[in-house]
């Protein structure tokens, strides 16, 4: 794993929870593309490097600039992809949402019809927390992915609980986390 903050870091340092880290960790071994969107280069790029240490291809996740969807949907496809996750990065270097950039569909004459992105994740200011929207589109989420919805979220929920226990350890102990981040699936499949 490179030397830059890993996902644990990045919740450790309240850019992300351990709910959303574990949303991104599934879709990236699942081979969903992630596209992270910032006007800060150095944070999109650190949260997107993190995230390339756990993806099944790492040419997946992407970095570009951006302040909000919409700005990224303005993109040709060869600066973003054209579906997959986007992640949006604020000035406070925090994660201010996440969507599911959809493919677009046909309608009933078989003219090509874009879908709206979905809301998977919201930081709520007021509250301080993240508001997760993920149940609402599974359906769709794991359409690229060759599981069933209910899987995946038994999937997300118990890697959120690893996380959850990686972050809550002392910083000093990079090398066991990149040690369970790194073997996890192998860990997984062995544990099932």
């Amino acid at each position: 794993m490179p030397e830059g903050p890993s996902i644990v870091d990045h919740i450790r340092a309240r850019r992300l929870d351990t709910e959303l880290g574990a949303l991104l960790w599934v879709m990236a071994t699942d081979g969903v593309t992630i596209h992270v969107v910032s006007e800060a280069g150095d944070m999109r790029t650190a949260i997107a490097e993190a995230l390339r240490t756990l993806a099944a291809d790492s040419a997946l996740v992407s970095d570009g600039p951006g302040g909000r969807i919409e700005d990224v949907l303005r993109q040709p496809v060869p600066i973003r992809p054209p579906t997959g996750v986007v992640v949006v990065v604020d000035e406070s270097a925090r994660v201010a949402a996440a969507h599911l950039h959809r493919p677009p569909l046909r309608d009933a004459a078989g003219h090509v019809q874009p879908q709206r992105p979905a809301v998977l994740v919201e930081w709520n200011p007021q509250d301080g927390r993240w508001e997760h929207y993920t149940w609402g589109v599974m359906q769709d989420l794991v359409a690229g992915t060759k599981r069933k919805a209910g899987d995946v979220e038994a999937d997300i929920a118990e890697r959120a609980s690893v996380l959850g226990g990686l972050a809550a350890m002392p910083p000093g102990e990079r090398s066991a986390v990149e040690s369970v981040l790194k073997r996890w699936p192998d860990q997984a499949l062995r544990a099932h």
